[in-house]
C-alpha cells in the first residue's frame, strides 16, 4: 500500500465550471497488465464539458445519467486523452517499460485530468515519436479518431466534395486535413475570423456562417459533416447530391432514431471503433508523413481547468484546448 497522492481536477456534481475543484487524490498503482502513466498533457473537449454540465443532445440526458451517474458523475475526474511517460508497469506487461513516451485513452471511463492514470497495457496506448511534443500529441486523437471513424463509415472517396460544418474546432480542423489527404474537395464552414486558419489547413472553399446559410445557397455536396449540431439532416438534405451522405457527429435522440430510417445518414459506430490503439497509431503515422498537424487554440495549466471549461462552453474554441500537467 502507498500513501502517495496526486493532483487532479474533479467535478463532484453536475454543473457549471464553478463546480470543478483542484484536489489531492490517492496516486494509483498499476495492477497486473496495467501501465501507470505520468500525465504531461491532456485536453478539455466537448465531451468533457457535456459530462460536467450534463449538457447533452435532446433526449439523451436519462441515458447519460444511467451510464455516467444519476445525481453526480460516477467518475468525477474527467479527461479522455493523455500524453505522458510510463512510470511503472504491472506484471505481464511487455510492450511498455518505464520512460516510454506514450499517447493513450481510457475512453469514456475518463480520469485524465490528473497527474497519473493507469491504462491496460493492451488497451488504447501507443508510443509517441521522439520529435512530437506531449501537447501536440494529445491534440490529435479526440478529433482525429472521430474523423477517421466517420470517414470510413461514409466511405469518403478521392474526387468527392465534402462540407465541414464547424471547421475550426477539434474535429473540423482534422476533417479538413484528412479529407484533403484522401483527395476530396473541401468546403469549410466557420466564422470569418477563422477563415485564414481553415484555408491554411487545406480548405478549398470557405463559408462564413454568420453571413451565409450554406443549406440555402443552392450548392450541393457529396458529404456534409455536422460537427456543431445546428445543421440537422432535415435542414441540409437538399444540399446533398444524389447518393450523398450526412455525417451525424452531434445529434439528439430523435435524430439518431431517424438515422435508422435513412441510408444517407451516417452515425458514429461503437466507441471501440474510434478509441483504440490502431486508430491512435494511424494518427501518429499521419503526423509523421505531414498529412496531419495538430491545431491548439489555447493552453492552460491543470490547476486552471475551470477556465479551459469556460472557453469550451462558449462553443467558439479553435482546435484543441490543452492542459499542461
Amino acid at each position: 500500500m502507498t500513501n502517495a497522492t496526486m493532483k487532479a481536477v474533479v467535478a463532484p456534481r453536475y454543473g457549471s465550471p464553478d463546480v470543478l475543484r483542484y484536489v489531492d487524490l490517492p496516486k494509483p498503482s498499476p495492477k497486473d497488465g496495467e501501465v501507470l502513466v505520468r500525465i504531461r498533457a491532456t485536453t478539455v473537449n466537448s465531451g468533457d464539458v457535456r459530462m460536467r454540465g450534463l449538457n447533452v443532445p435532446r433526449g439523451l440526458g436519462p441515458l447519460v445519467r444511467l451510464r455516467m451517474g444519476i445525481t453526480r458523475p460516477r467518475q468525477p475526474v474527467l479527461g479522455i486523452d493523455l500524453a505522458g511517460e510510463v512510470e511503472s508497469v504491472g506484471r505481464a506487461v511487455t510492450a511498455f517499460r518505464p520512460g516510454d513516451r506514450v499517447l493513450g485513452s481510457p475512453g469514456f471511463a475518463f480520469g485524465c485530468h490528473a497527474e497519473y492514470r493507469c491504462l491496460p497495457g493492451d488497451g488504447t496506448i501507443v508510443k509517441i515519436p521522439d520529435a512530437l511534443s506531449f501537447e501536440d500529441a494529445v491534440a490529435l486523437p479526440f478529433g482525429g479518431s472521430t474523423v477517421l471513424a466517420f470517414f470510413r463509415r461514409a466511405q469518403l472517396k478521392p474526387g468527392e466534395t465534402i462540407l465541414v460544418n464547424g471547421a475550426s474546432g477539434a474535429v473540423g480542423t482534422v476533417a479538413i486535413q484528412l479529407a484533403k489527404h484522401i483527395g476530396a474537395t473541401v468546403t469549410a464552414v466557420a466564422s470569418g475570423r477563422n477563415a485564414d486558419l481553415v484555408r491554411s489547413l487545406g480548405a478549398d472553399d470557405f463559408i462564413d456562417y454568420t453571413t451565409t446559410d450554406f443549406a440555402a445557397s443552392g450548392a450541393k455536396w457529396d458529404v456534409i459533416m455536422d460537427n456543431v449540431g445546428n445543421a440537422p439532416y432535415a435542414r441540409v438534405k437538399g444540399a446533398l447530391k444524389p447518393g450523398g451522405r450526412f455525417l451525424l457527429v452531434i445529434g439528439g435522440l430523435g435524430q439518431m432514431i431517424g438515422a435508422g430510417l435513412s441510408k444517407a445518414i451516417v452515425t458514429a459506430g461503437p466507441e471501440k471503433d474510434a478509441v483504440n490503439a490502431r486508430i491512435y497509431a494511424e494518427l501518429l503515422r499521419l503526423w509523421e508523413t505531414g498529412a496531419l498537424r495538430p491545431v491548439i487554440g489555447a493552453r492552460f495549466p491543470l490547476a486552471q481547468a475551470a477556465d479551459a471549461h469556460r472557453l469550451v462552453d462558449t462553443g467558439h474554441k479553435v482546435g484543441s484546448v490543452v492542459l499542461g500537467v
